[in-house]
């Protein structure tokens, strides 16, 4: 299977489970009746930093994630895998994974740092579809 395709998948599976921390904040700050309710009502309390950032990691993961499915099943369909595009799709993986723990760990810098190469990456092999 080419690499960027294991890439794909191992994207597909962490999007399965990233609501994990966030909804351990939820339930930790609101209980367990509020992650089965309707959530109809706003909560009175705030989820704790680290969960509001879990939350917002998520979000970002979801707004992202189809550029690189797009970009993935494209380049398969026209037969332009390359050894670049191999090494762009582990470095977005590596990134978007690294993106979401250092998010929840607050630390902007590398958070940021994270965020562009992956951002990079897939620009990168959306130019490869033309090349």
């Amino acid at each position: 299977m080419p690499v960027e395709y294991l890439c794909l998948a191992i994207m597909g599976i962490f999007s399965l489970v990233a609501f994990l921390p966030a909804s351990k904040a939820k339930a930790d700050t609101f209980g367990l009746k509020f992650l089965a309710g309707n959530r109809d009502h706003k909560p009175q309390r705030e989820l704790p930093a680290w969960g509001d950032r879990a939350e917002r990691a998520h979000n970002n993961l979801k707004e992202n994630l189809p550029g690189f499915i797009i970009a993935v099943l494209l380049l398969g369909a026209t037969n332009h895998f390359t050894y670049l595009t191999a090494v762009c799709a582990i470095v977005y993986v590596v990134s978007r994974l690294g993106h979401f723990v250092v998010y929840i760990a607050g630390i902007g810098p590398l958070r940021s740092l994270c965020w562009v190469a992956a951002m990079v990456a897939n620009f990168i092999m959306y130019v490869q579809l033309f090349l």
